[in-house]
């Protein structure tokens, strides 16, 4: 049978044994979940026990992309990577852009399946002609940038690398994967999986072609998203100063975090903005594979004591986390610190989020410099920042009960749980919830912990009220003040992005710029062949997030987890836009869990859920 768009196969390793071997993807599986994401939980779910810890030899640790990826296809090039995370005890799974996952489906791959432990550190070699696991010695050890500099020496320039740091080979329970040098599959830890597996690096080199069904048919498609993409509404402001753009807007909205929370206005902002990243430090504007869009962008410190540095990004999610989040406004020192966690592997967002969350037990005296080895940790001490992220990535001294993330350490530290920030053991992104109700939902019930992605609801300000009550059943979904509307909301956000993710697509490009998933169902069917629509789509990304729930649940979840730090709720944000604001957040995922067909007591879904997505005989598989 001829397979469009799919490659059909998983490469399987076993560290342990140093075996690599191939397996056909049962063509109902493909069906049912896609891809990337959606093949990933399918594979998680059968392989992996609830004995299993995230360190152990045979947690697996699942790479995907999806049938999209590698095609002519807009804005595609992504991939996820799961496993049992270190951080958090449930998913763990993080996505990511760049050159190396339309590689592995050039290769003739949907997906790779780790398991074991290598007994001295190795990598895997991936080429059109066959696989193998290599030596690491001499990588062992290196940086990001070393790693991916003496793997392309060793296997061509056009060698595409994906590999972890310092920080995973040490097994910081948020270390990320980083692939193309500054891409990151950032959050969970899997980096820390990786590290434990002794696998350092998986180096693909090849150039093969993805067959479609209709090449006709998808050529027109193609035309269509783009125009779609470039006729956006937020196309300007993203394509010229991309997700930075965001710094201002979140001041002027009062929903841009400070002081771990504390504050959700910066009297700073300006001297950390997109705009003026864009007018001093950007000197070229950069794009994702096949993406129209180009919202990334080349940085380059020209002068002063970070003079040289070059590199990919930096996104709002890392500036907030390193800057304003901290009270700290040295922007050439935030441009240092996003690449050196690059080049560490590194979350940038649990990075900054545990450094804030120190800096807080330091302002209310609840550590001292006796504690923090001589660090003065008050707000916006780059010097400290600096120091205090090596500390981390090395596990010393101090760094490296921080290096537990913020859930372990505010139990080391009496009195400070309520400002260790976090969802199900992850620190948070970057949103001031109380000031943005959907998100906060989102924060809540995502199946990986604090996740600003699994949602990504920006329908709830740039959505007109018309938009909202069409699809959610009241103006009031638009207005972020609101709670009406909001389950119905983060249900299809949700749904949307698992089918986004599972075909290998860009979040931003589709879901925060409005695209129609009658696009996407048009681009699949021309990839695949396969009949599809609006509706079958969803019903897919819902089968999706409902396995990825029966899989949390199979590892110990409990409903209580589905919830916020106490700071939004009970403590009103103090000034600005959104001040006197907090967010009832009981009262969003009872609604939620009645939108979802989910059990309100033991937040499991009903037999007729599972029935009607067809998971009971699928599992069976």
């Amino acid at each position: 049978m001829i397979l469009y768009g799919w490659r059909g196969k998983l490469l399987r390793v076993d560290l342990s044994e140093r075996a690599v071997s191939t397996e056909e993807i049962d063509q109902r599986l493909l069906s049912a979940f896609y891809g990337g994401r959606g093949l990933n939980m399918f594979f998680l779910y059968q392989h992996l026990e609830a004995e299993t810890s995230p360190f152990d030899p045979e947690n697996t640790l699942i790479f995907g992309s999806g049938p999209l990826v590698g095609t002519s296809v807009p804005a595609n090039g992504r991939y996820n990577v799961s496993s049992r995370s270190p951080l958090t005890g449930i998913l763990g799974d993080a996505n990511s852009a760049g050159i190396w996952a339309p590689s592995l489906r050039w290769a003739g791959y949907d997906g790779i399946l780790v398991k074991g432990e290598a007994d001295t550190p190795v990598y895997l070699s991936i080429t059109e002609e066959g696989s193998e696991l290599l030596d690491a010695a001499e990588i062992w050890g290196k940086t990001v940038t070393e790693t991916d500099l003496i793997l392309r020496q060793r296997h061509g320039k056009d060698a595409h690398i994906l590999a972890i740091g310092p920080a995973g080979e040490n097994r910081v329970r948020y270390a990320s994967i980083m692939n193309d040098l500054d891409r990151a599959a950032g959050r969970t830890g899997n980096g820390a999986v990786m590290g434990a597996k002794r696998l350092k690096a998986i180096v693909i080199r090849a150039r093969g072609k993805i067959p479609v069904a209709d090449p006709d048919g998808l050529k027109e498609v193609c035309k269509k998203i783009r125009k779609a993409m470039l006729s956006s509404p937020s196309y300007p402001i993203r394509s010229q100063f991309g997700t930075p753009m965001l710094t201002m807007l979140y001041n002027e909205m009062g929903v841009l975090p400070t002081f771990n929370n504390q504050a959700a206005i910066f009297s700073e902002a300006e001297k950390i903005s997109g705009e003026r990243l864009k007018e001093e430090f950007v000197i070229r504007q950069a794009s994702c594979y096949r993406c129209p869009v180009h919202c990334s962008r080349i940085s380059r410190i020209d002068k002063g004591e970070f003079k040289g540095l070059e590199f990919e990004g930096p996104e709002f999610e890392s500036i907030c986390s390193l800057g304003s989040r901290l009270g700290h406004s040295n922007f050439e020192a935030i441009l240092y610190l996003c690449k050196r966690l690059n080049d560490l592997g590194m979350d940038t967002i649990s990075t900054g989020g545990t450094i804030a969350y120190a800096m807080e037990c330091w302002q209310r005296g609840l550590l001292t410099e006796k504690d923090t080895e001589g660090l003065n940790l008050t707000w916006g001490n780059t010097g400290s920042i600096i120091q205090l992220v090596e500390k981390i990535a090395f596990r010393r001294g101090f760094g490296d009960m921080l290096a537990e993330g913020v859930q372990r350490a505010s139990e080391k530290i009496p009195g400070s749980e309520r400002y260790a920030l976090h969802v199900k053991g992850m620190e948070i992104p970057t949103q001031e919830v109380r000031g943005l109700k959907a998100w906060g939902l989102g924060w809540a019930v995502s199946s990986r912990g604090a996740d600003h992605c699994r949602a990504f609801p920006v329908m709830e300000t740039t959505w007109h009220k018309d938009q909202a009550k069409e699809f959610f059943g009241t103006e009031k979904a638009a207005d972020r003040f609101a709670y009406e509307g909001k389950a119905e909301m983060i249900k299809w956000a949700e749904d949307f992005g698992a089918v986004i993710d599972a075909l290998g697509l860009c979040t931003i490009s589709y879901v925060a710029m409005g695209l129609s998933p009658k696009l996407v169902a048009e681009a699949y069917r021309a990839v695949t062949g396969e009949d599809t629509d609006e509706e079958k789509l969803l019903e897919t990304g819902d089968r999706i997030v409902t396995l990825e729930r029966l899989l949390n649940l199979k590892l110990g979840l409990i409903p209580q987890q589905d919830t916020l730090p106490r700071r939004f709720i009970e403590e009103p944000v103090p000034e600005g836009p959104s001040a006197g604001e907090v967010i009832d957040i009981d009262k969003l995922v009872s609604q939620y869990y009645g939108v979802r067909d989910w059990d309100k007591l033991t937040g499991r879904p009903s037999k007729e859920k599972l029935a009607t997505l067809g998971l009971s005989s699928l599992l069976a598989l």
